[in-house]
């Protein structure tokens, strides 16, 4: 029976960085019988330039602008990643790539809203509860944009700006004599209250928009010790996007357990689910322990993992997640990566094991498929796609003569590289996520 092999090479990003190491739990065989060469005369060794876009011929209309935004125009394809530049009524906001374009316009039209409320004189007079309150003392604790916001996303943003994460080390009381023995709970008081306005506006309570960061603060400040009644069905969000926080199969789960959890029982969950999974020690805790990922995208990452049952060999991805992840970027590209994972997984073909190629996770499907499930938003033919093509080909070669590929994009592949994959006898389709892209 003609073996087939699905092949999701949205990848080939990380190889065009160079980025050829996140982490080598399981390589292919160094045995392997090596790709076919071209035929003789047919062979060429030209590789594209990446492109300059344009987001009014990319883009869907009501991404490229809305009511508070609208898209610059040029479209650098650096890294594999579109660059886009949003000019907003709140100022300009950078976004590295399809999904992080989303979040940003999804986070400017979340702080339209957030600054409508602020107007209303049921919040100006939360506001003056507060001043008056026993609580006033605590405001620059929990809301100091120079310790909870512009540090984003490293150093002390981890104890308050990111909703509370490190809040069990404040407010510790010497002696209890009664009007203090609750200061600490309700210090979580205001986490709680941050991450359930920003959960209800599908916005990420820890997201490195220090813009959002600062409404979320005054709108959190105003519920928690002034009285605020905060309703984002009173408030509607606008714009373009739903009110998702991140692109998963697991939305729902996600969105609830991001609003009840603090940062440190999210920890303890992961941690238990990693472990579960056969993860190692030492991964784990790097894992749990790396600031490139905020609590909610490493929880969407875990959770996405942990609906590949059976799957094994899922401690190769997180490894290399935990190895290589420096960027908020990069822990986007791990969870959108785990995301297509998934739904290939559930939707059309039972992955069994996971095999790494360098960075890249090969999921091996049970039918002896062959899985590879990488984002990527813009793929060109490059030396780095040329040289996964000849790795995958290798791989493939290990499953018989007769094996077929499909390559399945989350963005846009090339009319060159299309071709150049379509004269192996792979089979490209591109766009596969939803997203902004025409």
């Amino acid at each position: 029976m003609k073996k087939h092999t699905i092949i999701c090479l949205a990848g080939m990003l990380a190889l065009t960085l160079g980025a050829r190491g996140l982490g080598q739990a399981q390589s292919v065989s160094s045995t392997a019988a090596p790709a076919e060469p071209d035929p003789p005369g047919e062979a060429d060794v030209s590789f594209e330039e990446l492109p300059e876009l344009s987001a009014s011929e990319i883009l869907k209309p009501e991404f490229l602008k809305g009511p508070h935004h609208s898209v610059r125009e040029s479209v650098p394809t650096a890294s594999g990643a579109n660059q886009f530049i949003i000019d907003s009524d709140f100022g300009a906001f950078e976004a590295d790539g399809n999904e992080m374009l989303l979040r940003r316009i999804r986070e400017v039209y979340a702080i339209a809203a957030l600054k409508e409320v602020s107007r209303t004189d049921q919040f100006k007079e939360s506001l003056t509860n507060a001043a008056k309150g026993t609580l006033n003392a605590a405001k620059s604790i929990v809301t100091d944009p120079r310790t909870t916001i512009s540090n984003v996303p490293k150093g002390v943003m981890k104890f308050m700006g990111r909703a509370g994460q490190s809040v069990k080390n404040i407010g510790k009381k010497k002696e209890d004599d009664g009007t203090n023995g609750t200061k600490v709970e309700k210090m979580i008081g205001f986490s709680t209250a941050k991450r359930k306005i920003a959960v209800s506006m599908g916005v990420d309570p820890y997201s490195t928009n220090t813009v959002l960061q600062k409404q979320l603060d005054d709108i959190a400040w105003a519920s928690w010790a002034g009285g605020f009644v905060f309703s984002a069905g009173t408030f509607p969000i606008g714009g373009p996007v739903g009110v998702a926080l991140t692109v998963t199969t697991v939305g729902d789960s996600l969105n609830k357990i991001v609003q009840e959890k603090p940062p440190a029982d999210l920890k303890q969950m992961n941690r238990a689910s990693l472990r579960a999974m056969g993860v190692g020690e030492r991964d784990t805790e790097r894992f749990l322990s790396n600031n490139a990922f905020s609590p909610t995208q490493q929880t969407a990452f875990v959770l996405n993992l942990k609906s590949l049952d059976g799957v094994t060999n899922r401690a190769g991805f997180v490894h290399a997640a935990a190895e290589e992840s420096s960027s908020e970027s990069d822990a986007l590209f791990c969870v959108e990566t785990s995301a297509l994972m998934t739904r290939l997984h559930n939707d059309k073909k039972p992955i069994a094991h996971i095999v790494m190629i360098e960075n890249f996770p090969i999921c091996v499907a049970k039918d002896g498929t062959v899985v590879l499930a990488l984002q990527w938003d813009y793929a060109a033919w490059t030396a780095g796609a040329a040289t996964l093509t000849g790795d995958v080909q290798k791989l493939a070669a290990q499953s018989g003569p007769d094996t077929s590929v499909l390559v399945e994009l989350s963005g846009q592949v090339s009319s060159r590289l299309r071709q150049e994959l379509e004269g192996r006898a792979f089979t490209v389709e591109d766009r596969v996520s939803e997203g902004p892209l025409k």
